[in-house]
């Protein structure tokens, strides 16, 4: 019997062993939060097992499109790929905080956006592209349409003024049928080029013109500036024989036409 151990020794070493085990992981688990204390947190780099949220969110945007997506989930899609290997959902409300919805985010200038932390250059590009895109793609996608009314001249123009934080003057040109020939913008901060103006009607050969610009956050009713700069507009195109069908004001919630409006009688 004096060969064995009894079990209370066998009891004493466990416990002596976890004892040591304990203190070395406190030790430890010391050192790490004095390091954080004095460190800064590392970018938060995206766990292997997102990959697996990022393929559901692509599927299911693939399903059903954005119905009964949150304004953070779409935004969280956007910067997968532009931020491929950070956790974007924190980014995203971060986004929105600051600039209050996805318009927002889209209308905010480059600079403001990589203010906000975890955004990059590239992201904030993505954001400024999109908006622009969407004028392009709907143009494209009209192609042919005849644009006699003042709903269709509003719909043709609102697709560019998307995410425009400043104020800007476009313009289309028509053939004799009223279908598009030619849309671009034709401002310069808040100066409208005449002469890039005339080139388009000479080099479409159009028959008729539209202008639209924006007051960015504001109501779209004509300045006595807006009616002075169309009179110079009209009688420049009248000049080439070339009529100005409307000019389209587009304010924070809804539109004005000149035409509709009885100012453009002032012009013909």
């Amino acid at each position: 019997m004096d060969n064995y151990r009894s079990d209370n020794s066998f009891e004493e070493d466990i416990l002596s062993v976890m004892d040591d085990e304990l203190s070395r992981q406190i030790d430890e688990r010391g050192e790490e939060i004095a390091l954080s204390r004095t460190e800064p947190a590392p970018a938060k780099i995206v766990p292997s097992n997102s990959k697996g949220h990022r393929a559901r969110v692509r599927d299911r945007f693939f399903e059903t499109g954005l119905e009964g997506f949150a304004p953070h989930e779409i935004l969280e899609m956007l910067l997968f790929y532009a931020l491929p290997r950070r956790d974007t959902k924190p980014v995203a409300y971060a986004l929105l905080r600051r600039f209050g919805s996805i318009a927002g985010v889209f209308d905010a200038p480059v600079s403001r956006l990589c203010e906000v932390e975890g955004i990059t250059e590239n992201a904030a590009m993505l954001f400024k592209l999109i908006p622009p895109l969407i004028g392009v793609y709907y143009t494209e996608e009209q192609r042919g349409t005849v644009y006699s009314t003042t709903a269709s001249l509003c719909t043709l123009f609102r697709p560019y003024f998307v995410g425009c934080g400043g104020s800007k003057f476009t313009f289309a040109c028509f053939d004799s049928s009223l279908r598009l020939l030619r849309i671009a913008d034709v401002s310069s901060g808040t100066s409208v080029e005449m002469k890039k103006m005339l080139s388009m009607v000479l080099d479409t050969g159009c028959a008729m013109c539209a202008l639209a610009h924006n007051h960015p956050g504001a109501s779209p009713n004509p300045s006595e500036d807006d009616i002075v700069l169309t009179r110079k507009i009209s009688a420049v195109l009248s000049a080439v024989d070339v009529s100005l069908m409307d000019h389209i004001i587009i304010g924070s919630s809804s539109v004005y036409s000149m035409r509709d409006g009885g100012d453009l009688t002032l012009f013909d």
